[in-house]
């Protein structure tokens, strides 16, 4: 083979490069969600709550910044002493958020993770992200079923993916996390209860957000070369 042909069996067409490039913007664009439920720390105040929302939407939104990736989406419901968070972001934007409920926000005191979806379709909240704090109410009695904790969470997937389409249909985008708040403060009937989410959250079976990242950035085994004993 001669120089130029080497070259030209080397030389990217046109085409090549659009390709490539329409891979990295799919890539770029991949929206994931997951689920979370969290313990809040005892006795924060509704300002405190509102303090705790805006420091989340700074992270995010400086993560977005960082990775040049498109806005986070979803919602993060205070209750009187849990959250319940839906987010939908790419995956490097879901893992740093993991990773700062442990490290960066101390007053989420346990964070388990109940679902995650890769790429999906189309977002739940189609407004971007709002934090909202619940009116405080005095917990009832222990939630009680005979369901499984995988179909009480099942249930509650569904009941938030009801909330979002309430919302995208009655929340307009111009002050949306205002006018997303006090909707929802009427609205209560359309969201989890908390006595459901103290019940998820004080089943010991459902996976840490901390132990989840270490899976996700750590191997299950790793055998270095020297380690094996081969057989003589």
């Amino acid at each position: 083979m001669s120089l130029i042909d080497s070259y030209e069996s080397t030389r990217l067409s046109l085409l090549d490069v659009a390709m490539d490039k329409l891979r990295i913007g799919n890539k770029k664009g991949m929206v994931h969600r997951i689920f979370i439920a969290s313990k809040l720390a005892a006795g924060l105040e509704k300002k405190d709550k509102k303090t705790l929302g805006t420091s989340i939407d700074k992270f995010l939104k400086n993560c977005q910044t960082q990775l040049s990736q498109e806005a986070p989406s979803g919602v993060m419901l205070f209750y009187n002493q849990h959250a319940l968070h839906c987010l939908e972001a790419s995956q490097e934007i879901i893992m740093m958020f993991l990773k700062s409920l442990t490290d960066s926000f101390p007053n989420f005191t346990e964070n388990h993770v109940l679902s995650f979806t890769e790429n999906v379709p189309t977002r739940l909240f189609h407004h971007g992200w709002a934090d909202v704090c619940l009116p405080i109410r005095p917990l009832e009695q222990k939630h009680e079923t005979s369901d499984s904790l995988s179909q009480v969470v099942v249930n509650l997937i569904k009941q938030t993916v009801a909330l979002s389409d309430y919302v995208n249909h009655n929340v307009q985008k111009v002050n949306y996390k205002a006018r997303c708040e006090t909707l929802l403060a009427s609205q209560v009937q359309l969201i989890v209860s908390e006595e459901i989410m103290e019940f998820i959250v004080a089943d010991r079976s459902l996976l840490a957000t901390s132990t989840y990242v270490e899976k996700y950035t750590k191997p299950l085994d790793v055998v270095l070369d020297q380690e094996l004993i081969l057989a003589s």
